[in-house]
């Protein structure tokens, strides 16, 4: 009987660690999943700042301020 009792705690404490693992793998997925989110979004607003720039024809487009107006000399 306490052969059986202690076989099925152990079962428990792997079914919780196992719960706790999948927690852990999905809470970091969501990490990357948020993180790569802003990093695209980033860019994105980056390059159509880019395009915007070079449809007002100006020549100095490189870079570009945080206001989104091309920087001139």
């Amino acid at each position: 009987m306490s052969d059986d009792r202690e076989r099925s705690e152990r079962e428990e404490e792997e079914r919780e660690a196992a719960g706790r693992r999948n927690s852990l793998i999905a809470l970091v997925g969501m990490a990357l999943l948020l993180f790569g989110g802003v990093f695209l979004t980033h860019e994105l607003r980056r390059t159509s700042q880019l395009q915007d720039c070079l449809m007002t024809k100006a020549t100095n487009c490189t870079r570009i301020d945080d206001a989104g107006q091309p920087v001139r000399p």
